[in-house]
């Protein structure tokens, strides 16, 4: 593919999980073939900023005020299918192809978000130049939204996904390639030292149990809530928080560590590049389960404590994951700090779901998509 031209579309108003997996392709694609122009686009930032701002607008009321109902709106993946494919595809399919298509001219590309989809596999029947049509799937779920007779290849995150691409929705299995979720090339590597190195890097004590809570980039997920449940632990903690780009929350929390607490250690963080040195630093994960959060997680052999999933594809990943026993799930922040207690008092029970998650993680995913990719 020297001198070839990729593209990945994806949107960030639904969660920058998209944008992350976008930018991880991007970067293993460069670093495997410098020469290759490979850039990434938001694809109704591009086609129609109006509905990207409509669109970000109705997820963020919904998940607020009716989450309930959007799960019950995801489900319906015939009518999303259905809407995306035919009034929305073919609106959009117009823009994509004056305002971006005709611009960068891609000879591939790749879709990490499903929004514009059915739109690029519209344009591409009608651009002027013809491309190959990639779908790559963020999550541990492939819904309906993600496929179309259009598109030459999909790239799933387990077997079980194929399997689900096959069976209920038709699609021939040479175009299915189970190359896991795309994180950034540097969780492979990352992911070669033992967390002495990450606790000694990040300035936290390596003989410490070391507990990091996160809520993805937007600082979602009760994290006030379990850091109070936290500090109630009987036994000494290094409880790191980072809270995205959640101001509010970073400030309420800082007050938080600010006051004496005789057993723990709290670390108040706000949005953090390197994130994959607290991954690696860490005994254990309080997260939702986002995608790519997961994935990152599975890189670095962190046990995952999964807590308030957003309705959609993440209760999709609370529901693969639990299945598989790679992670452990909490409803209450009080399950959270017991099952802590329970890590710190019987630490094989800890190691033998590090094992469980050895059987799903794949640190070199991107590396892996990117040569699919430069390939095609």
């Amino acid at each position: 593919m020297n001198g070839k031209r990729l593209l990945v579309v994806t949107e960030e108003w639904a969660g920058s999980g998209h944008r992350m997996a976008a930018e991880a392709l991007r970067e293993a694609v460069v670093e495997r073939c410098p020469d290759v122009y490979a850039r990434v686009e938001g694809g109704l930032q591009a086609a129609s900023p109006a509905l990207r701002e409509l669109s970000r607008f109705f997820y963020g009321q919904m998940l607020r005020y009716s989450p309930t109902l959007w799960q019950r709106l995801y489900d319906r993946e015939q009518m999303w299918g259905t809407a995306l494919a035919k009034p929305i595809g073919a609106f959009l399919a117009r823009r994509l192809i004056r305002d971006l298509l005709e611009r960068e001219q891609p000879d591939v590309v790749a879709a990490t978000h499903a929004y514009c989809l059915p739109a690029l596999a519209h344009a591409r029947k009608k651009a002027g130049k013809r491309f190959r049509l990639v779908s790559i799937p963020t999550d541990f779920h492939v819904h309906r939204f993600w496929v179309h007779p259009e598109i030459d290849g999909y790239v799933v995150a387990h077997e079980r996904l194929a399997e689900l691409l096959e069976r209920r929705h038709g699609v021939k299995r040479e175009r299915i390639h189970v190359y896991g979720i795309p994180v950034r090339p540097v969780f492979a590597a990352a992911a070669r030292e033992e967390k002495a190195y990450w606790k000694a890097r990040t300035g936290l004590s390596p003989d410490q149990f070391t507990v990091l809570v996160c809520g993805g980039e937007g600082g979602h997920g009760g994290m006030e809530e379990v850091v109070r449940s936290l500090l109630n632990v009987p036994e000494p903690l290094h409880i790191v928080v980072i809270t995205g780009k959640n101001e509010p929350i970073r400030q309420r929390l800082s007050l938080l560590a600010g006051q004496p607490h005789p057993l723990h250690r709290l670390v108040v963080k706000g949005y953090e590049p390197s994130i994959w040195e607290w991954i690696g630093a860490a005994d254990a994960y309080v997260t939702k389960p986002g995608g790519i959060s997961c994935a990152e997680a599975l890189a670095l052999r962190t046990p995952l404590i999964l807590y308030r999933p957003l309705p959609g594809q993440e209760r999709h990943n609370l529901s693969f994951l639990l299945q598989h026993k790679a992670a452990a799930w909490a409803e209450r922040p009080e399950e959270i700090a017991r099952l802590i207690v329970r890590w710190r008092c019987y630490p094989e029970e800890r190691e033998e779901m590090v094992r469980r998650m050895d059987a799903l993680r794949q640190p070199d995913a991107a590396r892996r998509i990117a040569d699919f990719l430069l390939s095609l």
